[in-house]
């Protein structure tokens, strides 16, 4: 083996052969068993080689599978000590900081002006389960519940582990890539489910994984607003294409978030522009040719698919008018009475990782409502209320609003396209998972608090009061390091 820095050179045929069987072996041997475990033998040779000793190329494919894993490929997956594939990704990713930080930046650690907030969060997280295991709450139960807001944890991955450049040149794509592969998925699963042949069978998808596509969206929109010569040729094509996936799920809840969100994206747009130049009513126009767009390439899927798409998404939008015409509405705030009245009990310190509240839900085949033992609640504010007391409630809304204020800073104080587009983008989303956190708990209880917490901290990354007050000759150093080391 000929070696030089930070290459190999095979010169030896039988190495070459050699590796070659290998590989062959790889792909032909878990096929003996199913093609699922092809599937999952030769994705995790990939993702292995791919985020070896690289922090940011592990961070970059926790969101990926965090993000795009199919939900019955995690389920399916078992890992010692009951471990998800993110969160394997998750601790290789800290492992690499760790000898980053230790090797190559000479204990050298990037702070941020919101790493005390985060800790107090995380802190809080542990807190309530010590908590709820004074409450007598179901220790598997507590581990399950408590899983989810450590995640945030990562916020620190990514700030120790990302530079300025990778986050609008990678991460932004990331989540448009990742967008368009879920919006594949729900695509997929439909066509499977109806009966393309008379289109009178319609079955709403509604995955885990589908909270990923508002983010995706915005992202899109927020960059054919501020930086649209840099991906002109297909960015409308991806918005379109994942758009069909986000209408299929029928999630009101999404619609109404994604719809602030734009909101948010159109005001930011022109209050971003001299007095002089500010026209709002192309705001209006561009709000108007997005949401005609999507509702145009729904009404032609549903046209080429037979299906009527349109008028289960008219029956559901009813809702907003008259809650009482449906039983899950209903169901959902039986649920947050049953949670109001849990946390009369513990309004301070809450009840608890671990809580276990008597849920409803109406049975359309026997026409009543069942009643079983849940640990989870469609509210982020009241999962953080019930589980982490007023204490992780107030620190989680803070750092919410902190992070707001930080992208509306770092927007208004840059010129460059990319910034821009990407501050944009992380302020109108963080607006509409607040939103959606009325009817959903997914940014503290599931896979994308993840990506919550990694979309924190890429903004902290390109804080540019946090580049002012430190030392530019060592951030350079430790970027170019870090380029080296990758």
């Amino acid at each position: 083996m000929k070696t030089t820095a930070w290459q190999i050179e095979p010169d030896n045929p039988r190495w070459t052969v050699l590796g070659g069987i290998l590989c062959a072996l790889i792909v032909l041997a878990p096929a003996f068993l199913s093609p699922f475990h092809v599937f999952l033998v030769v994705g995790t040779v990939v993702a292995a080689g791919a985020v070896l000793f690289s922090p940011r190329r592990a961070v970059m494919a926790m969101v990926v599978v965090a993000t795009a894993l199919p939900v019955h490929i995690v389920d399916a997956t078992h890992i010692p000590l009951g471990l998800r594939p993110w969160e394997v990704l998750m601790l290789l990713a800290g492992g690499f900081v760790l000898v980053d930080i230790v090797f190559l930046r000479q204990l050298r650690i990037v702070r941020t002006s919101v790493d005390g907030h985060v800790l107090a969060f995380v802190g809080v997280a542990l807190l309530s389960a010590f908590v709820g295991g004074l409450h007598g709450n179901a220790d598997d139960v507590i581990l399950r519940n408590m899983r989810y807001p450590l995640y945030y944890a990562a916020f620190f991955l990514v700030t120790q582990s990302v530079d300025a450049r990778s986050v609008t040149e990678r991460f932004s794509l990331l989540f448009i890539a990742v967008g368009a592969c879920v919006s594949a998925e729900y695509v997929m699963e439909f066509l499977g489910a109806i009966d393309l042949s008379s289109g009178n069978r319609f079955v709403r998808v509604a995955r885990r994984q589908g909270i990923v596509l508002p983010l995706s969206l915005l992202m899109i929109v927020n960059y054919l607003i501020h930086d649209r010569t840099r991906w002109r040729g297909w960015l409308p094509a991806m918005f379109v294409f994942t758009g069909i996936g986000f209408a299929l799920t029928l999630g009101r809840g999404m619609w109404a978030a994604f719809t602030v969100g734009l909101l948010v994206s159109i005001w930011l747009w022109q209050a971003g522009q001299p007095a002089a130049r500010r026209r709002w009513w192309k705001g209006v126009v561009l709000a108007v040719g997005l949401v005609g767009t999507l509702g145009l390439t729904m009404m032609v899927f549903q046209r080429v698919t037979g299906t009527s798409i349109s008028a289960h998404a008219i029956e559901r939008s009813r809702t907003f008018v008259d809650y009482t015409r449906d039983v899950q509405v209903l169901s959902r705030l039986l649920n947050y009475a049953t949670a109001l009245q849990e946390i009369a009990k513990y309004p301070v310190l809450g009840a608890g990782q671990g809580a276990e509240l008597t849920s409803y839900s109406f049975d359309p085949d026997s026409n009543r409502y069942e009643t079983w033992r849940s640990w989870t609640l469609d509210s982020l504010y009241l999962t953080l209320w019930l589980k982490m007391g007023l204490a992780g409630l107030v620190l989680f809304v803070w750092l919410c609003v902190r992070i707001g204020r930080v992208c509306l800073v770092t927007f208004h104080a840059t010129r460059a396209p990319p910034v821009r587009a990407f501050h944009a983008a992380a302020l109108s989303t963080l607006v509409a998972m607040l939103v959606l956190g009325i009817s959903d708990g997914s940014m503290v209880n599931g896979r994308f608090a993840v990506v919550a917490a990694t979309l924190m901290g890429l903004v902290m990354v390109q804080d540019t009061t946090l580049l002012k007050k430190s030392d530019p000759e060592s951030i350079t150093e430790s970027q170019s390091q870090r380029a080296d080391g990758e």
